[in-house]
């Protein structure tokens, strides 16, 4: 009884290490010292854990496409703020203003979103921080 206990915690401790190690630290990915604004359209919503992403078509000052993955807040704060997984769909035209990925790639964090149709600001930073 004691062997298959000790089996039971151990196992519990590596799935309960395996999810923890997903997750990361704002500092560990992005630039608070990099912000971005941009204005693309939306070709997909992620809504997964532990954080829920837009991916996003931007056209380049050469008219090239970058596709930029922008990460949101965990899935139960964004619901507490007001969205759902239908907020925005594929085609909507949107604003995001955040900070860029460290490593200089087309990632970024939004602090809002705006939808340019409506003007209406969908907020994601908890603090409503917005980069200047």
């Amino acid at each position: 009884m004691r062997a298959l206990f000790t089996v039971f915690v151990g196992t519990a401790w590596l799935l309960a290490a395996s999810t923890g190690s997903a997750h990361h630290s704002f500092a560990a990915v992005f630039d608070i010292n990099r912000p971005v604004e941009f204005t693309g359209t939306v070709t997909r919503l992620e809504w997964t854990n532990p954080h829920a992403w837009i991916h996003v078509a931007v056209e380049g000052a050469d008219g090239t496409i970058e596709s930029w993955s922008v990460e949101l807040l965990g899935i139960n704060t964004l619901l507490k703020q007001g969205w759902t997984p239908g907020i925005l769909s594929p085609g909507d035209a949107i604003d995001v203003k955040g900070f860029g990925a460290r490593d200089g790639s087309t990632s970024a964090n939004a602090s809002v979103v705006t939808v340019i149709e409506t003007g209406e600001e969908l907020w994601v930073s908890e603090t409503r921080e917005v980069p200047n």
